[in-house]
């Protein structure tokens, strides 16, 4: 099911409610009359080029960044855990430091055995004294998932979770998120990911944002059923962005209509017709159905 970036998500609201939210850079406008619902137990994946304000997004919603108009409202005493592309610590701290820092301002009890596990999980026990500032970015990678799942969150956000990881960490952090962590009641999740195996593995709802607005939020058992993965679909959306399918005026040149509110369906709608005549895909469509058969 396509949304439209000015009409909500058919998420549920329960943990986050996005109400007409745009951002701005000085003259740059980096998020467009957004909303969006987030349900408590939500598993929402954000795809789309570099720019398109996914971050951004995320960083408005963990109040890091305030939007320039519209609200963004919160469930009650919500604990927001977000583990961030880019950090910047004061010189010395270590990520020991921060953890100890966390736990008082949450009021979390932790044992040192819970503390322990996460630490092994994430291959992190020899940096956790370490000055941040002294790490590689992989190793600083692992201090910042720390810090997001230390505060035993309600709202959990990983932007490029696997940026900088090594194969066997990226294996052992997702036995921890989908063994430990995402078994936990009422824990919404939000993934930016450029890797579709996240996607996949980890996510229920799919939104495909482009230059500060949705342009879709999709189910993905529905498009894994449809194109057989993630990636092959994401790349279709990412080709019929890079040839002006979200573009009004390209499209209004190209069917010579004037642009409306259905100006993207017209444009499926013609590329869509365009490959059911093209006699390679003719063939495939002949050889899907009777396989189907």
């Amino acid at each position: 099911m396509e949304n439209k970036g000015t009409k909500e998500s058919s998420l549920t609201i329960d943990a986050v409610k996005i109400t007409d939210v745009s951002k701005k850079y000085k003259n740059n406008l980096v998020i467009k009359n957004l909303n969006l619902t987030i349900s408590a137990q939500a598993r929402i994946g954000i795809v789309g080029p570099n720019g398109s304000g996914k971050t951004t997004l995320c960083e408005m919603i963990a109040q890091l960044r305030q939007p320039t108009s519209g609200t963004i409202t919160l469930k009650e005493n919500l604990k927001i855990g977000m583990q961030l592309q880019e950090a910047k610590y004061p010189r010395g701290t270590t990520a020991w430091d921060l953890v100890n820092y966390y736990l008082r301002t949450y009021r979390i009890n932790k044992s040192v055995a819970e503390i322990q596990k996460l630490l092994y999980f994430l291959d992190a026990e020899n940096l956790i004294s370490k000055p941040i500032n002294n790490l590689s970015g992989g190793q600083q990678q692992k201090n910042n998932i720390l810090l997001a799942l230390i505060v035993d969150p309600d709202l959990l956000i990983l932007d490029e979770l696997a940026t900088g990881l090594d194969l066997e960490v990226r294996e052992r952090i997702y036995r921890l998120l989908e063994q430990e962590i995402f078994t936990k009641k009422d824990l919404a999740v939000v993934i930016v990911s450029h890797n579709m195996t996240e996607i996949e593995k980890f996510c229920q709802e799919l939104i495909f944002m482009l230059n500060g607005e949705i342009i879709g939020t999709y189910n993905v058992k529905e498009i894994i059923k449809k194109y057989q993965s993630v990636e092959k679909f994401v790349k279709e959306k990412f080709k019929a962005y890079k040839i002006g399918m979200y573009d009004k005026e390209v499209v209004a040149q190209k069917l010579q209509v004037i642009t409306t509110e259905k100006w993207a369906k017209s444009w499926e709608k013609h590329l869509r017709k365009t490959k059911n005549t093209n006699p390679e895909n003719k063939n495939q469509n002949l050889k899907d159905k009777k396989n189907e058969q």
